[in-house]
């Protein structure tokens, strides 16, 4: 009698099995890991939003909305944001709206378009430059600065 090469159904199942725990350990952490890349990248463009609010504010001597602030009006290349920002876009798992723009206050929300997916956070960022995050929603002035913990 030959013996046959190849593996046996225990074998390929042993195989199989070790696998899918390897890929169980794995994923969780892949997850948490572009979790937090959303979030790096929402608090990046809350900056920029602050950045190009503030270079607004000191030619217009007032805050402008997202379509003010990526706008040529004053000739090609005066864009304040590049031409890809949109109020209410997803940009990274976040959509950003500009909920208020007038001369002395702007606000500006980061808000993740798949809670628990895309972000588990909440953002905002005002005149004062400092950006503030919640878990249940939108935060408000009395939430905590982003760097300390909850």
């Amino acid at each position: 009698m030959k013996t046959r090469g190849g593996f046996t159904l225990v074998e390929l199942m042993v195989v199989i099995t070790v696998i899918a725990i390897i890929a169980a350990i794995a994923l969780p952490s892949l997850l948490r890991s572009r979790v937090q890349a959303n979030e790096t990248a929402a608090i990046q463009n809350l900056r920029t939003v602050l950045s190009a609010q503030t270079s607004f504010h000191t030619t217009k001597n007032r805050f402008g909305t997202i379509a003010e602030l990526k706008s040529e009006q004053d000739g090609v290349g005066t864009s304040y944001l590049d031409q890809t920002w949109q109020d209410g876009a997803n940009r990274q798992g976040y959509a950003f709206v500009m909920d208020q723009a007038t001369t002395g206050y702007f606000l500006c929300y980061a808000d993740p378009v798949e809670p628990g997916i895309t972000g588990v956070r909440f953002f905002r960022i005002d005149t004062s430059g400092v950006i503030r995050w919640n878990r249940e929603g939108r935060p408000g002035d009395a939430d905590p600065e982003l760097g300390s913990q909850l």
